[in-house]
């Protein structure tokens, strides 16, 4: 019954684990018949670059997570969003990675309010609706 937040210290760093993500974490739903889930895990893990820090601090492995039935991948585009997808992420049965750009850090600022509240999760947000194009785009 409890919950698993782990964090890895970049997202770079989440390969040695993929098997166990993949495999073990994403598919234990599908393989146990729907009668066992994870039980609420979260990873949490900043990505992207920032300038600096090269090949090993640098990277988004979340098309590699995204196309893993079973994963629920999350990246916020600010902090109003963070607070209420990872919140989200922490209560969902399914198992997530929680990317956050490394990006935002430093670099947003809005207003976050105090009060629990939490963003569906595999809901677009639409900021602006139309009838000609739609514009997909993730993260920071």
């Amino acid at each position: 019954g409890g919950t698993a937040i782990g964090e890895i210290q970049f997202a770079d760093y989440i390969f040695p684990a993929f098997d166990q993500i993949v495999n073990e974490m994403a598919k234990f739903r599908y393989r146990s018949g729907n009668q066992w889930n994870c039980g609420g895990v979260t990873l949490r893990s900043p990505c992207g670059a920032v300038g600096h820090g090269g090949h090993y601090h640098s990277q988004s492995p979340e098309a590699y997570l995204a196309h893993t039935p079973g994963l629920v991948v999350v990246m916020p585009r600010g902090p109003k969003a963070a607070k209420g997808l990872l919140l989200s992420s922490i209560r969902s049965k399914d198992p997530v990675v929680f990317l956050e750009p490394k990006a935002l850090y430093r670099a947003a600022v809005e207003d976050v309010p105090v009060d629990d509240y939490e963003i569906p999760l595999g809901q677009a947000e639409v900021l602006r609706t139309g009838s000609d194009v739609t514009v997909v785009g993730w993260g920071g």
